[in-house]
């Protein structure tokens, strides 16, 4: 018995994005050239990431809609700084950066409308942020 036109339909929707997803991670990526030195992405992060930082330990963590406002700032100064930043290695430590805020700020966001169960993937977020923390202070010598 054949398979019914959808079933054969949806398998070959599959393949073909099965096809397309390895011809897309096999490309070879086009060299990259940083415009920035590590020292002036870190020059251009710096402010950012120091007074995010400091916002976001003066936030009120008792009252869920001041830790919210705190998260979400931090959130969007790490998505307006990056597009500032062109080197490899600062941009790798933004990025971790804004991954761990984007997880804190929708959770912080969740408990502040009272959602306590979108708490989810606090710990990951926590060491993501304590990690690029850290890097970016190895890195940039804050």
């Amino acid at each position: 018995m054949s398979a019914s036109r959808p079933a054969r339909a949806a398998g070959t929707l599959l393949v073909a994005a099965a096809i397309a997803a390895i011809a897309v991670a096999c490309t070879p990526a086009a060299p990259r050239h940083d415009t920035q030195t590590v020292a002036a992405a870190c020059a251009t992060l710096s402010g950012a990431v120091d007074g995010a930082m400091t916002d976001f330990a003066e936030a009120d963590a008792a009252d869920p809609a001041a830790a919210a406002t705190a998260t979400a700032a931090v959130r969007t100064t790490l998505r307006q700084v990056s597009g500032s930043i062109d080197n490899a290695r600062v941009e790798a430590i933004v990025a971790d950066l804004r991954a761990g805020f984007d997880v804190l700020a929708d959770a912080s966001a969740d408990a502040a409308a009272g959602d306590l169960d979108g708490a989810t993937g606090l710990a990951d977020a926590t060491d993501r942020i304590r990690t690029a923390v850290s890097d970016y202070h190895d890195l940039c010598g804050r």
